[in-house]
Order: structure tokens, then C-alpha cells, then sequence
């Protein structure tokens, strides 16, 4: 009997962890990480196929400054955390204040959560 309920509580926890995805908080700030790390691979992993040539493109003007850009980090992070989310089927608007004009744009891909950056 134990064995069973152990088995189905393994099998539940599991299909609420596979029912978890990121938000679109948690998005940004593995996007922010990877292209302040210089990971190409990773930014477009976070980031719809459109912002792929992007990614190579901030990632080669970040690496100029990459100890600043690293320094700072934590605090883009917090920024981040901060910011107002708005959620809209599948478009999510990230606003760093409430003057802000140009929110984070993520778009929801095959059920996750991607930056879709066209600027």
C-alpha cells in the first residue's frame, strides 16, 4: 500500500511540475542572464526566432563592456521583478514604470513564454 502511494504521489508531482511553466518574469531574467553571459544559444532559447539575429547583435555589443554590463546585472534583475506585468492571451507587456512606452513584449510559443524583441 505504501509502494501505490508513493508511486501516485511521484506520478502527481510530477504532472504538476511538467504543468509549471515561466512566467514571463522568470523569462526575462534568464533572457537578460544568458545575453549578459555572451550565451547565444541560451538568449535564443528565451526568445522567438525573430530576435535571434538580435540576440547575436547585443550579445557583440555587450561583450565591448562586459564587466560593467556584469555589475549591473543584479540590479536589471531587481528592475525586473519590479516591473508591471501585463498578461494578454498569448502577448505578455513588461513595463519598467508607469511612464514607460516600450515594455518587454513576450509572446507565448508552443506554450512557454519567449521575448519577442523586433527593435
Amino acid at each position: 500500500m505504501k509502494k501505490i502511494l508513493s508511486l501516485m504521489l511521484a506520478v502527481c508531482g510530477l504532472l504538476l511540475f511538467a504543468g509549471c511553466s515561466d512566467s514571463p518574469k522568470d523569462v526575462a531574467k534568464k533572457y537578460t542572464v544568458a545575453l549578459v553571459d555572451g550565451d547565444l544559444e541560451k538568449a535564443n532559447e528565451y526568445s522567438t526566432e525573430r530576435t535571434h539575429q538580435l540576440n547575436a547583435l547585443i550579445i557583440g555589443m555587450m561583450s565591448k563592456n562586459k564587466e560593467d554590463v556584469k555589475k549591473d546585472l543584479d540590479e536589471s534583475l531587481d528592475k525586473i521583478n519590479d516591473c508591471r506585468e501585463e498578461i494578454d492571451g498569448d502577448t505578455a507587456k513588461l513595463y519598467k514604470d508607469e511612464n514607460d512606452k516600450n515594455p518587454m513584449i513576450l509572446k507565448k510559443v508552443d506554450g512557454d513564454w519567449k521575448v519577442d524583441a523586433t527593435k
